[in-house]
């Protein structure tokens, strides 16, 4: 380039310049005393200023980087308290299943503590269990006796078969029907009585008679000695004669008076025994007419009560009984599981603390994948959360590289990129950001600590080239692009006081021009060349003169 050219002009002409002044300083004292004539120095040549031509292209300005290739899901692992080592299982390169336990601190401690609240846990659950038990046989029985309770209610609603009105119909109309029947019944008896005091009557009548004839025959006899029916009989000859009886016929005599006297004594006394049973027969019925009348007007009572909203105690007890077997219900429910829950919640507290504490003592693998380093020994003291232990799938990798906050701010994931491996700088693979730490991204918590703050960057076409872990790698980064716009190197415009110029050569003239800079990469600018930041006459071609 021009400017190469006059440099190399510039210092082809300063040795020259030095040599004259060595002479100078060089002559004789004698030579400098004399007066000499002043011999007027050739005016210094001109310094070329280079020249740059307005060229019209691409512009790019972008973000490059170095990075490393490094596993895509690398985990450095550790314990999470102070211990000892008591065993390492594996060695450097071996691969190992998620899940695997790598290392373990010595915990005996621990592992009897995590027994002893598993134990605990699992009687908490068996009185859980029974528990449980007793409460659905509880709950049974208070849905029994809720069942039973609304069956015994529904018998006394309004249609039920106990219904307390109907019942109370039933009651008044048995009642009615009662008083009834007796009446009816003590009338006949009363009837019936009064008949057999008539008959007894007739039986005392002929008593009577029957007293008073036997009485005339045995005076009769007593003072004739004739027989009473046929004192006197005829002899053949039509003589009357006394009809003589004899002493035994008297005696017979004598004997139908006693018993015509005793038959008419217990006539007199069946009179008497049938007046009083119809006087009884009386004073009954008139007992009984008060007692039915009475049972009458107490189910009217009852049922006019009832009628009016009064009186159902039945039905009351019967709503009561339903909403105490409800509430018992609901007790049953929802009661007496407090304790063992709380039990169990205490119990799996402790489970998950004793396990923590053990787990905290081991190292487990969290993936599929290859032992890379192993920082630890069995017996060494170990603190915590140190990494001592790296794993990773060396076969899916990626590039890792640490970017600045600044770097970070103007990239985003999922962005574009170019890649390269150090020893192949030819070859161009595509890439995209797969994560940025946070904030600035998905990668991460955003913790200060956070230990991996490196940005990736996802291969997706690695053209025929291997990745090997550690290898070194460029990464390029396009932040913004153009085509087809004004472009000149940063030497061709000029500064002053925070204005940019250039300027412009026209054969011998020149001339200053304002100009709005664009994209600027760290070689070039981009001349903007809008209508409102362009000043008229920087064109495509024109010469321009740089410092």
């Amino acid at each position: 380039m021009k400017k190469h050219e006059n440099l190399l002009r510039i210092l082809s002409v300063t040795p020259l310049l030095a040599l004259a002044l060595l002479t100078a300083c060089g002559a004789p004292a004698t030579a400098q005393e004399e007066v000499a004539t002043p011999t007027p120095l050739p005016p210094a040549p001109e310094l070329e200023r280079p020249t740059y031509e307005v060229e019209r292209g691409v512009i790019a300005e972008t973000l490059e980087r170095n990075g490393r290739v490094t596993p895509v899901d690398l985990n450095r692992l550790q314990f999470r308290r102070d211990g000892r080592v008591e065993t390492l299982s594996i060695e450097r390169g071996d691969q190992v299943a998620a899940g695997q336990v790598l290392a373990e601190l010595q915990q005996d401690e621990a592992r009897d503590e995590l027994r002893q609240s598993e134990n605990a846990l699992v009687q908490a659950q068996r009185s859980l269990a029974d528990a449980q038990r007793e409460r659905e046989k509880s709950i049974q029985q208070a849905q029994l006796g809720l069942e039973n309770a609304e069956k015994a209610l529904s018998r006394l609603l309004p249609g039920g078969p106990d219904d307390p009105i109907r019942v109370a119909q039933k009651a008044l109309e048995e009642a009615e029907r009662t008083a009834d029947d007796n009446k009816v019944t003590a009338s006949e008896a009363k009837t019936e009585a009064e008949f057999q005091l008539v008959k007894d009557t007739e039986a005392l009548q002929d008593a009577q008679k029957a007293f008073s004839d036997a009485r005339w025959d045995n005076e009769h006899v007593e003072k004739y000695g004739t027989n009473p029916d046929q004192p006197f009989t005829e002899d053949a000859e039509g003589v009357k004669r006394p009809n003589k009886l004899t002493d035994e016929e008297k005696e017979q005599y004598q004997e139908a008076l006693k018993t015509a006297e005793r038959g008419l004594r217990d006539a007199e006394r069946q009179i008497e025994l049938s007046k009083r049973n119809i006087d009884q027969l009386r004073e009954g019925e008139i007992e009984q007419v008060e007692v039915e009348d009475e049972n009458v007007i107490e189910a009217r009572r009852t049922l006019d009560e009832l009628l009016t909203g009064e009186g159902n105690d039945e039905l009351i007890t019967a709503q009561n009984t339903v909403e105490e077997a409800r509430l018992a219900l609901e007790e049953a429910q929802i009661g007496s599981l407090d304790e063992q829950l709380t039990s169990i919640e205490n119990a799996q507290a402790d489970v998950e603390k004793a396990r923590k504490a053990v787990e905290d003592g081991q190292i487990i693998a969290p993936q599929d994948g290859k032992i890379l380093s192993i920082a630890i020994n069995e017996g060494d003291e170990i603190t915590a959360f140190e990494s001592v232990i790296e794993i990773a799938d060396p076969t899916n990798l990626e590039i890792a590289a640490e970017l600045s906050a600044q770097d970070m701010r103007v990239i985003e994931e999922g962005a574009p990129v170019e890649i390269s491996l150090l020893s192949r700088p030819d070859v161009i693979m595509p890439a995209i950001i797969r994560r940025l730490p946070a904030p600035y991204g998905s990668g991460g918590s955003g913790a200060v600590q956070e230990e991996d703050q490196t940005t990736r960057f996802e291969i997706t076409d690695l053209k025929g080239q291997e990745l090997a872990p550690g290898a070194v790698a460029q990464i390029r980064v396009v932040l913004e692009s153009k085509e087809d716009v004004l472009v000149l190197p940063k030497e061709a415009v000029l500064s002053f006081e925070g204005n940019r110029f250039v300027i412009v050569r026209d054969g011998e003239r020149e001339r200053r021009v304002p100009v709005q800079i664009g994209i600027e990469t760290e070689t070039s600018y981009e001349i903007l060349e809008d209508s409102e930041t362009t000043t008229e006459g920087i064109e495509e071609g024109d010469i321009v003169v740089g410092r």
